[in-house]
């Protein structure tokens, strides 16, 4: 290439990146076409002249992350960078902070679950719009992680309202559920429902172990599900393997319902870890989140298809 070459191609490049100028305003200026003008432009990336780089945010494999939301058609899929595969929950609480941060609205009705990573989420939230906060679930879990502890931690947060359930995740048996439904403080959670816009949930593989909902069920329940394919819950709402509803105990519930999370426009999933891939693949395919946060490795597994 020679001089008289090479100094078009960095004047317009110039004029195009550095002072914004069209295409078109610089074919008018250059008296040429405008494909002309892109053409000549390619040859400038092609030839080194120009350099594009793009300044992505740390903590965030954005590759794999729209590799994933691609594979599932989510809305949304983040997969945060971790040191490894154990210590995931701060670093997916992190990136799921953040993102609520930016994406409520005073408009919105936010509705929460339990869990470990869910409530590394609440700690980290700094700031967050004022909104009505909702729980989607009885109790279960340690304390500090419980559905009740994650939504009045982010109600001291943004000082919105909060609408409790101070009733067990599971009960017994169905008369009960039924009478602490019919509770007043506990209807009037359950009633906001059809309002929630927006709503963070769990991820449980169908172990002892890795599910809040498992260890609450005696051996015998726990088996039978398996047997009849539950691989994950979310929300104690069973799933099995091809995203498909099992309906298990359903009626022992305090929660949302399947039909009612799936009316909300903006369900977000928060899992990572080892023993979680089958069971977020069968969470993702069953229509009740649209977009999720997870860690580098999990995201990979789903997307090689590889187990855990």
């Amino acid at each position: 290439m020679g001089p008289e070459q090479h100094a078009m191609l960095v004047s317009i490049a110039r004029r195009h990146y550095l002072d914004g100028v069209s295409k078109v305003d610089i074919a008018k200026e250059r008296g040429i076409s405008r494909y002309k003008v892109g053409r000549l432009l390619q040859t400038a990336l092609d030839e080194g002249i120009v350099r594009i780089e793009i300044q992505a945010r740390g903590g965030i494999d954005y590759e794999l992350s729209e590799a994933l939301r691609v594979k599932y058609g989510l809305r949304r899929a983040l997969a945060a960078e971790t040191p490894d595969e154990v210590h995931v929950h701060h670093g997916i609480g992190q990136v799921a902070s953040a993102l609520l941060s930016e994406i409520v609205t005073r408009d919105d009705v936010l509705g929460v679950d339990c869990g470990r990573t869910l409530a590394s989420m609440a700690r980290q939230l700094h700031s967050l719009e004022r909104c009505d906060v909702v729980q989607l679930t009885g109790m279960a879990g340690v304390i500090g992680q419980t559905a009740t502890d994650i939504t009045r931690v982010i109600s001291e947060v943004n000082g919105g309202r909060v609408f409790p359930i101070y009733a067990p995740y599971i009960v017994p048996d169905v008369h009960t559920a039924q009478t602490l439904r019919n509770h007043p403080a506990i209807r009037s959670a359950m009633n906001y429902y059809p309002k929630i816009t927006k709503a963070c949930v769990a991820i449980g593989a169908w172990t002892p172990e890795l599910s809040q909902m498992y260890p609450l069920l005696n051996s015998a329940d726990a088996q039978r599900l398996a047997q009849r394919g539950v691989v994950a819950e979310t929300c104690a709402l069973t799933v099995g393997a091809d995203g498909q509803r099992i309906d298990a105990v359903d009626e022992r519930r305090i929660g949302v319902s399947d039909t009612a999370l799936k009316k909300i426009p903006d369900v977000i999933a928060l899992a990572g870890g080892r023993g979680k891939t089958r069971a977020v693949d069968a969470v993702l395919k069953s229509g009740m989140v649209n977009s999720i946060v997870t860690d580098t490795f999990l995201a990979a597994r789903l997307l090689g298809d590889r187990p855990d």
